[in-house]
This record gives structure tokens, C-alpha cells and sequence, in this order.
């Protein structure tokens, strides 16, 4: 209990930084902090807050590149920690949510609720409210009462509590959102700086002790110093036992025998006279192995020293799309990249602390699922986050592979990079456009990849050939999937394709349509080996789905006509715009409903 309280004090004061920040008294602000946090790049916010408000205290609006999205909220804050949630809040909840959903009763309400100057904005929330594009959100950091939530539960106001709030701000600490405390090294005598004119950022070389990074973790139970590092601790390996030996048996050995950290911050100052220096904002990007290895060294060492590289990047503003800026957020991933190639690490760990890895994160976790950008992130957090709902998403390889898949028209992408040249995903032409996915886009990519995988488990206990061909063949099936429902008038990255697939359920169409694409692929297979002459290399399904000239004669193909049909039915009965609006669900529980009747979701990679 006392993280959890230590994390909501935490809380508090980002609420008030954003207050201070806004010239918001603290429970407007709160409102707007959580905003900030929850959705990607809000904007257009109004706060009517007051006498004749309706019920609303925040609405503001986001937007993908082609929809708008408003959102209206009602929060309820307090400073007191685990206080819990009145009464009459649930009553509340239940008149917010009238307010929209009873348009009977509009007029009433505007007149007698809706002080003069707000009422045409209300109108125009209610025309978005019944497109389906507008949300209701009940926010508070108050406790859940759980009888009286299971009473507003079938309402259209999504509701979080306490236990949620703290939830969300771990995963906002972890997208290295807020500042870190300012760090101290002392006994520094020299400092190094490379000249104004040979460096893009201010850069300086020190030779800190060991033990001032071991005091600060000591006061970092987040661990917000390693945000932006690109791993987590790899635990005892032989390389980190070797690190940790070294400092407990030589410490004086340890400044030349080990490569040293490489850290970000806004700005640090040398004090000769004090022999410190003070580290504003700091961030390790490289040498998480290092401190890792050594923080709970009994009696540590006072005088072993590492060598540290410091390099200065000003604070940037998440909503600065400047051409300097995105300079500044280039700066930063390339340092971040490069300074770990000294060493093995794969591919996707040199970008799982990107801008689009973030985004991606934050988008799943609305979701609740945990996408895993950095390796074994999940065993570390899977008992907490289990216990508030959150379930296990996709792992940043798999995500990538379907994303690589879902291009199949690209040159550079498709099913076979994503089958044999993983790592190619995460560099260069190749990770350019992946990055191009919209998170609502990937998130959907996710849950056709899980239906196909149900659909391939449960063919095989009665096809055969099924489960070995689906294994070796999943992303030539992907693709041809998404081939044929885009055939259908699918467009990914659609809120009504959100809907459609997060509705959908184990059906005996769905399973047809999944033999479909494996019939049509594996009848592809057998054809070319029947053409293979003797002298050939024998053709197997494992060097088949790594050859492009096989599986782009497959993809060049028109869908079959039957799995195009199996498609536009799928399609129709679960989500095509019907009269030229999206059609959205309004009973959020068969949503859930639905999503609960696939089978549980697995981890990917």
C-alpha cells in the first residue's frame, strides 16, 4: 500500500505542475492532466466547470488524420488518498449519462441545467454523441465502491476509479512523461567538453563514482531513470555476473574495464569549488546492465568510478511538431540507438523507446492489454497488472510482423520479411514504414491476427493439414486475409473496423473464411511443387514461405471469388456503414461480451 500511495502523491504533484501550468485550480487540472495522459494529443479543450455546467467539467477532441473524436468528461478529486467514491457520485454518473442518452430529454436539460453560453456547444456534443463520435468518461482518483459501480456498469459513460488512475500512471511514468529528480555527482574534478563546434548537443565526459547512482536508485522505486533505456536488466548473466564481481572484488579496476553509461538531461552544471555536478532531468540510454548489476552490492565501494558521458537535449513539448523539434526527438533516437550497438541487442530493442513504440503502448493500454516493447516487461509487471484487468497484448516483434504483413503491396514489406528478416522491420525503408501505422490501425491488425490464430487452432483438431501448413504459413494467411476484406470495403484504421472486430465471435463464418485463405495458399504450394523438375531443390513449406517469388504469385492472384464473399458477409453483418454513417454499438457490455467469447488472449513472438 505504500507504493500506491507514494504513487498517488506522485500524482498530486504532476496535477499541480499541470495547474501551474495552465492557471488551473487543482481539480480543473486534474481533468486536464489526466487528458494529457490518456489520449494521444488532445486538443481544443474547454473547461465549463462551474455553475450551469451540466455535469460536464472537461471536453476536448483528437483527431487520426481523417476523424475527429470529442470527449466529455466529469471528474470528481480529492487529495485525500484512498478515499472512497460517495454514493452520490454513481447518481451522478447516471444523470451525466441521461443527459445524452435521453433525447426526449435534451431541451429540459439545457434549459434548466445549461447556463446560456454553453447550450450551442451542447448541441453540437449531442449531434457527435449520436454519430458515435463523441464519448462520456466519469474520472476520479476516489476508491471504487463496488456495489454501486455495478450499478452504472451498462451505461455508455466509461468510468475509472482510483485503482485505475494510479494504473494509468505507472504506464505514464514508464513512457518517460514526467521529469525525473535531479541527480548529484560528487567528487568531480575534471570535466571534458566537447566544443560547441563539433557537437550537435552539448556533450561532457566525467568519471563519477558508482555510488551516487546507487544512492539515487535507492530513491527511484519506478525507475524512471532507465525510461528510455532500451532494455530492462537482463538479469544474471554471465556478463552481468562478471560486472558485479569486478566491482565488489576490484573496484579499483572498474573505470578501464567497463564501457561506461551514456545519459540524457536537460541541462547540468559543473561547481568546481563544491566538486559536483548537478544533473537536471536525468535519463540512462545506455549502461541499464551496469547499474543494474551492481545496486544491491552490499558495502559498496566510495571509490570505484565509471566513465559517464553526458549530453544535454533541451525538454521537448509532445505537441511541438516544429521542424526543430522533431530534430531535437531525432537527436535523441539516434543517441539512444547508436550508444547501445556496442554491444549484442537486437533490433527491435534499439527502437522499443521510439515515439510510435510509445504511441502504441499508450493506445493498447486504453485497451487494456499490455504491449510489450521491451523484452520481459510482462514477467515484471503480470501480477499487478493482472489483478486490475489488464491482460497480456501483443509483444513488439509480433506487432511488427503483422504490421509488415498488412502491407503486403509494399516492396520493401509482406509476409516474407516478416517471417524470415525480422530484424529488417526495425531499420531504415523498412521501419520508415511501419512507423506509418496509426495505433487504432495496429490495434486491429492485433485482433484479426488473434481471431486467425483461434480460427487455426480449431481447424487443425479436425482438418489435418491445418495446424503445421497454418504455423509455417501465418502471415501469407494474414495477408491474404486482410487482401480479402479489403476487397470487401474494409479500410483499417476506421473506428467502424474497431467495432467489427472487437464484436466479432468464434462463428462457423469465420472459421470458413480462415480454411478459405489456407486452401487457396496451400493449393498454390501443391501446384508449384508438382512444377518442380526432379533436379530442384526440394520444396518445403519452410523455404516456401521464406521465397517472395512464391508467395507473391499468391498474393498477385485475385482473392477467390467464395473467400471475397465470406468476406463482405463477415463485414456486413458486424460492422459496414450502414446509410452512409458508422454504425457503432451502444451497449459497451456486448463489446465485452464478445471479445470474452475468443479464447484467452495469448502472448505473441
Amino acid at each position: 500500500m505504500y507504493e500506491q500511495k507514494q504513487l498517488f502523491e506522485f500524482m498530486l504533484g504532476r496535477i499541480e505542475d499541470v495547474g501551474s501550468e495552465h492557471g488551473l485550480k487543482a481539480p480543473q487540472a486534474f481533468g486536464r492532466w489526466f487528458a494529457g495522459m490518456f489520449f494521444d494529443k488532445p486538443h481544443d479543450f474547454s473547461i465549463p466547470d462551474g455553475s450551469g455546467d451540466g455535469k460536464v467539467d472537461l471536453f476536448f477532441q483528437t483527431s487520426n488524420g481523417k476523424e475527429v473524436d470529442h470527449y466529455i468528461l466529469n471528474t470528481k478529486f480529492t487529495q485525500k488518498y484512498n478515499a472512497p467514491a460517495p454514493v452520490a457520485f454513481y447518481d451522478e454518473i447516471n444523470r451525466f449519462w441521461q443527459a445524452f442518452a435521453n433525447k426526449a430529454n435534451r431541451n429540459e436539460y439545457l434549459t434548466s441545467v445549461v447556463r446560456q453560453e454553453l447550450r450551442p456547444k451542447y448541441k453540437k456534443l449531442f449531434d457527435y454523441y449520436d454519430n458515435g463520435n463523441a464519448q462520456l468518461f466519469f474520472v476520479t482518483n476516489h476508491r471504487r465502491n463496488e456495489g454501486q459501480y455495478r450499478t452504472v456498469k451498462a451505461t455508455g459513460v466509461q468510468v475509472f476509479h482510483l485503482e485505475e488512475v494510479l494504473q494509468f500512471t505507472m504506464d505514464y511514468l514508464e513512457d518517460a512523461m514526467p521529469r525525473t529528480p535531479s541527480m548529484m555527482l560528487t567528487g568531480i574534478n575534471t570535466v571534458l567538453s566537447a566544443d560547441k563546434r563539433d557537437t550537435e548537443v552539448p556533450t561532457s565526459i566525467v568519471f563519477a563514482k558508482l555510488v551516487d547512482f546507487i544512492k539515487y536508485m535507492d530513491d527511484d522505486p519506478y525507475d524512471l531513470l532507465f525510461a528510455r533505456n532500451v532494455r530492462l536488466s537482463l538479469g544474471n548473466t554471465s556478463v552481468n555476473k562478471e560486472i558485479r564481481a569486478t566491482f565488489k572484488d576490484s573496484p579499483t579496476e572498474f573505470v578501464f574495464s567497463n564501457n561506461g553509461i551514456t545519459m540524457l538531461c536537460e541541462r547540468h552544471t559543473h561547481d568546481p569549488g563544491k566538486q559536483e555536478i548537478r544533473i537536471e532531468n536525468p535519463r540512462i540510454v545506455n549502461g541499464s546492465q551496469t547499474l543494474h548489476s551492481i545496486r544491491d552490492v552490499g558495502t559498496p565501494s566510495l571509490t570505484a568510478r565509471v566513465m559517464v558521458r553526458i549530453i544535454e537535449v533541451p525538454p521537448l513539448n509532445p505537441d511541438d511538431f516544429s521542424a526543430q523539434a522533431e530534430k531535437k526527438r531525432e537527436v535523441i533516437d539516434k543517441i539512444s540507438i547508436r550508444s547501445n550497438r556496442q554491444n549484442p541487442i537486437k533490433p527491435w530493442n534499439l527502437v522499443s523507446t521510439d515515439d510510435f513504440q510509445h504511441d502504441l503502448a499508450r493506445f493498447f493500454r486504453k485497451k487494456r492489454l499490455y504491449y510489450e516493447r521491451r523484452d520481459r516487461e510482462w514477467s515484471y509487471r503480470r501480477t499487478e497488472l493482472k489483478s486490475l484487468g489488464i491482460s497480456r497484448g501483443p509483444n513488439i516483434k509480433w506487432m511488427a510482423q503483422l504490421i509488415s504483413s498488412y502491407n503486403w503491396d509494399k516492396k520493401v514489406l509482406g509476409p516474407v520479411p516478416a517471417k524470415s528478416e525480422l530484424g529488417l522491420l526495425f531499420d531504415g525503408k523498412q521501419y520508415e514504414l511501419v512507423k506509418g501505422t496509426a495505433p487504432e490501425a495496429a490495434y486491429q491488425l492485433y485482433l484479426l491476427g488473434m481471431i486467425l490464430d483461434d480460427c487455426s487452432k480449431q481447424l487443425a483438431k479436425s482438418t489435418q493439414y491445418v495446424e503445421h501448413f497454418a504455423w509455417q504459413g501465418q502471415f501469407t494467411l494474414f495477408a491474404m486475409c486482410v487482401k480479402a476484406l479489403q476487397s470487401a470495403g474494409v479500410e483499417f484504421s476506421e473506428g467502424a473496423v474497431t467495432t467489427f472486430l472487437e464484436a466479432a465471435t468464434p462463428t462457423h463464418k469465420w472459421l470458413t473464411f480462415c480454411k478459405q485463405g489456407i486452401d487457396f495458399i496451400r493449393a498454390a504450394y501443391r501446384d508449384e511443387t508438382k512444377r518442380r523438375k526432379k533436379t530442384e531443390q526440394e520444396l518445403t513449406l519452410t523455404n516456401y514461405f521464406k521465397s517472395q517469388k512464391f508467395v507473391g504469385k499468391i498474393l498477385d492472384k485475385a482473392v477467390p471469388q467464395q473467400m471475397k464473399k465470406t468476406a463482405k458477409q463477415l463485414w456486413r453483418a458486424g460492422g459496414a456503414p450502414i446509410g452512409g454513417r458508422r454504425k457503432a454499438w451502444k451497449d459497451p457490455n456486448r463489446v465485452a461480451a464478445s471479445k470474452k467469447a475468443w479464447v484467452t488472449i495469448r502472448a505473441r513472438g
